[in-house]
């Protein structure tokens, strides 16, 4: 595996973990660091000028989703009305992998569709159990994982149509 997409997905873990758990203590501040890590990362690659794009139209999705969320009932983050900055740090930090550690996904999209729409009820919940947010009622996340489903899936096909795959991903012509 190349270290780089290694590091890339270890750092999207490392910015859940840290977005989370500030969001649990009230902070919007402890993802920070571990996004400028992965923005750091992006300028050093080939890709830097889509991973602004990617980060920049996740962190819209982001507010638009999350504050959605919150305005139907579905997940209450303490008092906001909209999407806490933590949050919004955490879906920046989800665009920078789209060209690295999530990039598999470009070449097989509708199962990057469909394990982001399973898992996201799974990171939902799991920001519960660590005190980041709250989800009265678990039975709606079925929305949730509907919307990150569809939206994941579209950003794949995105993500194949706007990135230059090795020779050796390409499927090879007939011979004459």
């Amino acid at each position: 595996m190349n270290p780089a997409i290694f590091a890339n997905g270890a750092l999207f873990q490392a910015a859940w973990f840290s977005c989370v758990l500030g969001g649990a203590n009230k902070s919007n501040l402890w993802g920070l660091p571990v996004l400028a890590l992965l923005a750091l990362q992006s300028l050093r690659g080939a890709y830097t000028r889509q991973d602004v794009v990617w980060s920049g139209a996740a962190l819209v999705m982001g507010l638009l989703l999350d504050t959605l969320w919150i305005q139907t009932g579905i997940l209450v983050y303490d008092g906001w009305s909209v999407a806490p900055a933590w949050i919004l740090t955490l879906w920046c930090a989800l665009g920078l992998t789209m060209n690295h550690s999530m990039s598999f996904f470009a070449r097989k999209p509708l199962l990057g569709g469909l394990l982001a729409g399973g898992s996201a009820p799974l990171s939902y919940l799991g920001g519960e159990r660590l005190g980041a947010v709250v989800v009265p009622d678990p039975v709606q996340l079925v929305w949730v994982s509907l919307t990150w489903g569809l939206v994941f899936w579209m950003a794949f096909l995105l993500v194949r149509r706007t990135r230059e795959f090795p020779a050796s991903d390409a499927v090879a012509a007939p011979r004459s």
